[in-house]
């Protein structure tokens, strides 16, 4: 199983997002269980934190008030430019929509 990587973040690393909004977004999917934001099938993980540096980040930057990354893992790609699964789509133009962002490669 090949994974993707994507992430969104804020134009500054001092812009943040309200982490609770976020959340409230994510379960109303109805993709996540409710103590974490990871989903078996499709598979797809996301990870909001509050990181000091874009570069250089992990798991323990959650910050419950405000967020200015969120890494996401995935086995759902683009395919000719679509995506192969329509719930990954929603929730990421969901995200896109709420975020005022669009969703980047990670590299």
């Amino acid at each position: 199983m090949d994974y993707v990587y994507y992430h969104f973040k804020t134009r500054d690393i001092s812009e943040t997002w309200d982490t609770a909004q976020i959340e409230q977004y994510l379960r109303s999917t109805g993709l996540f269980p409710a103590d974490r934001f990871t989903a078996q099938n499709p598979f797809l993980s996301i990870s909001l934190l509050c990181v000091r540096d874009f570069a250089r980040w992990n798991s323990e930057d959650y910050d419950p008030e405000k967020t200015n990354y969120i890494g996401i893992v995935t086995t759902d790609d683009l395919y000719w430019g679509i995506r192969k699964d329509a719930r990954i789509k929603a929730v990421f133009d969901g995200l896109e929509q709420l975020l005022h962002t669009t969703i980047q490669d990670d590299w």
